[in-house]
């Protein structure tokens, strides 16, 4: 018994060595610095369909104006959404910041402010 707990406290001690955040998790993130609240999972669709995981979120500021954080299992399917937002950009806005090492994109609504994309790019970069 004594083994099968140790062997169980390893594996979970372990787990999250080297993994790769989930986009709940930086939704979480983009809370605690004041760019998003209201967090929710949602099921990627259209652009965002090729991600494992969506979450979509309210800005703070401005009002009413939404954001979301993709997650990806596979480079190419993070490549290729990226390369659809860049080939959207007039439509998508200029907040769109991604970490292909983490896989994890984040787009805001084009009327966010400076101020409001740099604390998301800071919580991208530091994935």
């Amino acid at each position: 018994m004594k083994t099968i707990v140790l062997l169980m406290f390893a594996v979970t001690a372990t787990a999250g060595c080297g993994a790769k955040p989930t986009a709940s998790e930086v939704c979480a993130k983009l809370v605690t610095v004041g760019v998003a609240q209201g967090c929710k999972q949602n099921v990627p669709t259209a652009m965002n369909a090729r991600a494992k995981e969506e979450y979509v979120f309210d800005l703070v500021a401005p009002k009413g104006k939404t954001g979301h954080v993709l997650a990806f299992e596979k480079a190419e399917d993070y490549d290729a959404t990226v390369k659809a937002y860049e080939a959207m950009a007039m439509l998508a806005g200029s907040h769109r910041y991604g970490s292909a090492k983490a896989q994890i994109f984040v787009q805001l609504n084009s009327e966010a402010s400076l101020d409001t994309g740099k604390k998301a790019r800071a919580v991208v970069d530091e994935l």
